[in-house]
């Protein structure tokens, strides 16, 4: 299995791979299919090379099988945080360490490459699966935003976690 930043080439796999994941689990995103499955190849290949944006992909034989993004936040009172966001892993490869070898990428990233002090993320309360890895890679939860994420008449509540990368 390979762990690397996503490139141009990958627009077409990342972006089904993204809507497999807004489609299966539409708690966890704050985007929709609806508001995704038209972006054009171009959009998405500027998605993901946009230097503000750092697009991890775990790669095995060819085949995208899972992604997370990393973000500087860009005030210059603020740039020492960055943000893990948009994990998801295909359920064929979960349970296999790849959502931990992303994370791990992504700290080393913030802390080499971003110059980042702070790596913060946001879960949703009910994902024990990804809190538990989170809380292994460090993170501790620090609040919790209730109503976060709205999806039907469904509420969802999120937890607000941040690893200090000064450590």
């Amino acid at each position: 299995m390979l762990i690397r930043l996503a490139t141009a080439a990958d627009a077409q796999p990342w972006q089904a791979m993204r809507l497999e994941a807004l489609a299966a689990h539409p708690e966890a995103y704050g985007s929709s299919v609806a508001e995704e499955a038209g972006f054009s190849p171009d959009v998405v290949a500027a998605r993901l090379t946009d230097p503000l944006n750092r697009v991890w992909v775990a790669e095995r034989d060819g085949e995208l099988i899972a992604t997370a993004t990393a973000r500087r936040e860009m005030s210059h009172k603020a740039r020492h945080r960055c943000n893990l966001f948009a994990m998801y892993v295909k359920p064929a490869s979960r349970g296999q360490g790849v959502a931990s070898q992303l994370v791990d990428a992504i700290k080393r990233s913030a802390r080499t490459e971003l110059g980042a002090d702070w790596l913060q993320l946001s879960v949703q309360t009910g994902n024990v699966a990804a809190v538990a890895l989170y809380a292994r890679a460090g993170f501790v939860v620090w609040g919790t935003e209730r109503d976060s994420l709205r999806v039907g008449e469904a509420h969802y509540d999120e937890y607000h976690m941040a690893l200090d990368l000064r450590r």
